[in-house]
């Protein structure tokens, strides 16, 4: 495996600010970069290994003993991303604690843990309309998608729709096309979809928690 470093540098730090400030000011952000080309590759990389030993695993909706799968609503394969389970994995979680650390010295919201899947959506699949926390807690406070699609095309499909409330009651849409290094982040209280994707569709996704996650 080629080795990866940790490229938190100057231009590292503007990224994390203009994430920080798209979050201050519109309550989403994505921008481009966020992980180099040979990084994607790497991630990329384990989770096609991941899915090529099987440890990938059909995701549900809800928590619990509300928990089911639901094909119709959700179509993505997901495996949790645990410190210790792999060197791409750590790199990953490294790299989001960095962006954690600058997220509480710039926005105050006391980001205490964070929970993150790898995810994989075969052709034809989708995720419909939903907002990403549950009917009874509201511990997610940050949603964050960090795309692994190299080469990814308008045609392929596989937009994250967010739908954002505006002040006069309507709402508007906003498209990203899961292009690779691209980061997408917003409060988790807004809804969103993920687009039906016309070619396999790769991320690393998950929650920034003000409180412990209740997965680990």
């Amino acid at each position: 495996m080629k080795k990866m470093t940790n490229t938190l540098t100057t231009s590292s730090d503007l990224l994390f600010e203009l994430i920080s400030d798209g979050l201050t000011e519109n309550e989403y952000v994505f921008a481009d970069g966020f992980f180099s080309a040979d990084e994607v590759t790497i991630l990329a990389n384990r989770l096609h290994k991941l899915d090529s030993i099987g440890q990938l695993q059909q995701a549900g909706i809800g928590s619990q003993k509300n928990y089911q799968t639901l094909k119709t609503v959700r179509g993505d394969h997901i495996k949790w991303i645990e410190e210790g389970q792999s060197i791409a994995g750590d790199f990953f979680l490294n790299r989001i604690h960095e962006l954690v650390q600058f997220i509480n010295r710039t926005c105050f919201l006391g980001i205490r843990d964070m929970e993150f899947h790898f995810a994989k959506y075969p052709i034809g699949t989708f995720y419909k309309r939903h907002s990403d926390n549950f009917q009874h807690s509201n511990n997610r406070k940050i949603s964050v998608v960090c795309y692994l699609n190299e080469g990814w095309k308008k045609e392929d499909g596989g937009q994250l729709r967010l739908y954002l409330p505006q002040p006069d009651g309507t709402e508007s849409i906003m498209d990203i096309d899961p292009v690779g290094g691209r980061v997408a982040c917003f409060f988790s209280h807004i809804e969103h979809e993920v687009l039906p994707t016309h070619r396999e569709r790769l991320s690393a996704t998950g929650w920034l928690l003000n409180e412990k996650s209740f997965i680990k």
